[in-house]
């Protein structure tokens, strides 16, 4: 697409915005990776983890593919992607027996 075929105001598809926020499971190792490739600086350490702050996320997804545990989710998956971590499934387990 050129130019002058784009609508006025429009982003270029690889620069297209995602409306969903990210959000970072309890898989998460601290590992950091995501501090450092979010542009927005958006994700900072928490006593127990990384966390992004909502209010700086603009859902432009540059950490997720850099999280060596893929711990980086959209908000609308969080909640299924939390019953399903590492430690959800050692739970299930541990109960099994």
């Amino acid at each position: 697409m050129t130019l002058a075929e784009r609508s006025p105001g429009a982003q270029p598809p690889s620069e297209a915005v995602s409306t969903d926020r990210f959000m970072i499971t309890t898989d998460c190792t601290r590992c950091g990776v995501c501090e450092y490739m979010c542009p927005q600086d958006a994700i900072k350490e928490a006593p127990n983890q990384l966390v992004v702050r909502r209010h700086l996320c603009n859902g432009c997804a540059e950490c997720v593919p850099y999280c060596p545990v893929r711990a980086i989710v959209p908000a609308s998956e969080f909640a299924a992607r939390q019953q399903d971590t590492r430690a959800a499934q050692l739970r299930r387990i541990l109960k099994r027996d």
